[in-house]
């Protein structure tokens, strides 16, 4: 009879865990139909002021094909956006899963607890997430999740504010260029230049020392064949030519054209802050007002 209880409750424990929904985790989960594609949204609000209307908060993920939800079996291990936490308070907190992707999986199932996979072995991200993972899906997914979001009484449709971290930033600001519904747009160690191609470029330049590193050859060649066959969305082992040449656009002049308030911010010891700087000095020679800077100090690409 004990044997039978112990088996039962461990039964009911793993059930428990492979149960567990967004609401578990502090989430409004709402599924969206966008052009016959399924799209799981999550919101984040204050306890207890989930219906009060105040102002989205939009945060896009950085390039990983990570869960918006990881956990461990007991509580969340992974968080992609940097924002969770520390807006509630005045916004609800918007963030849009992955193509492809499963909205909540056990750290176990990614790989090296970071990446998800459908096929380990291999490395093969699912078929949908290859896809769609280029920029003006983002964008145009976006933003017919926020046109529906704009309906739900709980909105204040008077602001938005769109915060891109790494990859997502380009996200962001193109998304902010395509609406007027954007008030504020947060570009969070982002790179106004050839974004993804330069920031790999640069990657392998920093741990070069005295002798080549032969991986930098490997990307010049990766770029030409991206440059010849911009539009194919398949390779197994590394993000395809639509992803990287949808994600190395010049993203300077965007961000100068702008009507609204803009915060770029950087950690110093990124190895794209030079050309953070870079941008910089060229707000201060052509008088940009809109655009503020704010560079973490000491701290890396995720702060």
């Amino acid at each position: 009879m004990l044997k039978i209880t112990c088996v039962l409750i461990i039964v009911f424990f793993n059930s428990s865990i492979l149960a567990q929904k967004p609401k578990d985790f502090g989430f409004r989960h709402y599924k969206y139909s966008i052009e016959g594609d399924s799209v799981d949204v999550l919101i984040k609000s204050k306890k207890g002021e989930e219906y009060i209307k105040k102002t989205l908060f939009f945060s896009v993920q950085g390039s990983l094909a990570v869960p918006l939800i990881v956990h461990n079996g007991k509580q969340r291990v992974l968080y992609p956006s940097l924002e969770e936490g520390f807006v509630e308070n005045d916004y609800h907190l918007v963030m849009v899963n992955k193509p492809g992707i499963p909205l909540i999986a056990h750290k176990d199932s990614l790989v090296d607890g970071r990446e998800f996979f459908v096929d380990k072995e291999n490395y093969i991200y699912p078929e949908k997430y290859l896809k769609n993972n280029y920029l003006d899906y983002y964008v145009s997914r976006n933003l017919k999740v926020l046109d529906m979001l704009f309906k739900q009484s709980w909105v204040d449709s008077s602001k938005l504010i769109v915060s891109g971290h790494s990859q997502g930033s380009g996200i962001a600001l193109s998304m902010c260029s395509k609406t007027d519904k954007a008030s504020h747009l947060i570009y969070s160690s982002g790179l106004p230049y050839y974004s993804t191609i330069l920031a790999m470029l640069n990657k392998e330049r920093m741990h070069e020392g005295n002798k080549p590193n032969p991986r930098v050859d490997k990307i010049f060649n990766y770029w030409k064949e991206v440059v010849e066959s911009p539009s194919d969305y398949f390779h197994p082992n590394r993000d395809s030519n639509l992803t990287l040449s949808s994600f190395s656009k010049n993203e300077n002049e965007l961000l100068k054209q702008l009507k609204i308030p803009v915060l770029i911010s950087y950690g110093t010891k990124d190895e794209s802050s030079p050309y953070q700087d870079m941008f910089r000095i060229e707000t201060i020679k052509d008088s940009i007002e809109h655009i503020t800077f704010y560079d973490y100090v000491g701290l890396g690409h995720n702060y």
